[in-house]
């Protein structure tokens, strides 16, 4: 299980060896006789929606087609027989599906299925610690993602698990008066992209209309930041994702914990964690300083004290 730094690259674990499969099957004459899938597939179980149109996207940076198997999709396409398009490999090479659906009827017909079975590379679980910290009551059947990939995947297919996370740094200590949200601003003044994840969409907005009122003079907040939770509608979150690498005027998306699960884009390079614990075996970035603020009401620090 490889635990990488946030931007190093997870998602060369899933893409590298469909584009190796691809490369050789595509031309057998230029290489040694390696055993290859001719139509090289690979499975990735996401825990939301957003992480896997996250990695579809970067997958056809590469060239690779890629598919959600989301409500949308099935909706989508339930005027044909997904099932036997997945099983045939042939329409794409990246399919994402989360926990939930991977244990329905549908997964377990395209999990036996021997042309599928013959061209699966890979199996992968993105966020693999949540596993534990999800499975028992909130999502149960992330538990079950593991007896899945024993259950049906053929010798020679891997087993990867991915995760990452950024570290913060020490608490904020802010003086009597100063905004809690004032130590942000020193971290946003290089100009430098930047998200900031936060708990919950109170403390989204809280941060947003704050920020608000410290925009440099001549520069529009609507232009400068975005957020991302579940209360924007699709579009909008689409639009955002969008307009971190083509938008120069957009510095600051700040978002919950749907962006928080590895939806990375290259032009952030700043992540400020607002209120995020930081959890033993947990993995941060050398190259971005990150700044965890941990607020506590004052009547709080004071029973603390005593």
């Amino acid at each position: 299980m490889p635990l990488l730094t946030t931007r190093d690259g997870k998602s060369s674990f899933y893409d590298i060896p469909l584009l190796v499969h691809k490369e050789l099957s595509e031309n057998p004459g230029l290489y040694p006789p390696f055993p290859v899938r001719e139509h090289p597939t690979a499975i990735v179980v996401t825990p939301t929606k957003g992480l896997a149109d996250s990695i579809i996207h970067e997958a056809e940076e590469f060239g690779l087609s890629g598919f959600s198997y989301c409500h949308d999709n099935i909706t989508k396409y339930r005027n044909t027989d997904l099932v036997s398009s997945i099983c045939s490999c042939t329409k794409w090479q990246l399919i994402c599906v989360d926990p939930e659906r991977l244990a329905t009827p549908e997964w377990t017909t395209i999990l036996r299925d021997k042309e599928f079975l013959k061209n699966l590379v890979l199996f992968c679980v993105e966020e693999a610690h949540l596993i534990r910290s999800w499975g028992p009551q909130f999502r149960p059947y992330f538990e079950f993602i593991g007896a899945t990939a024993r259950g049906f995947n053929p010798e020679g297919v891997s087993l990867v698990g991915l995760s990452a996370t950024c570290a913060p740094v020490d608490p904020l200590r802010r003086k009597k008066g100063v905004s809690k949200y004032a130590k942000i601003l020193e971290y946003l003044q290089s100009g430098r992209k930047a998200v900031i994840r936060v708990n919950t969409i109170p403390d989204c907005y809280d941060i947003y209309e704050f920020l608000w009122n410290h925009v440099p003079p001549g520069t529009s907040p609507l232009h400068r930041m975005q957020m991302y939770h579940s209360l924007c509608t699709d579009d909008y979150n689409r639009e955002t994702f969008d307009l971190i690498d083509s938008d120069s005027k957009l510095q600051v998306v700040i978002a919950t914990v749907a962006f928080t699960l590895g939806i990375n884009r290259k032009s952030i390079l700043d992540s400020i964690s607002f209120g995020f614990p930081l959890k033993d075996g947990q993995v941060g970035h050398p190259m971005l300083f990150v700044e965890e603020l941990r607020l506590y009401q004052r009547k709080i620090l004071i029973t603390l004290k005593q």
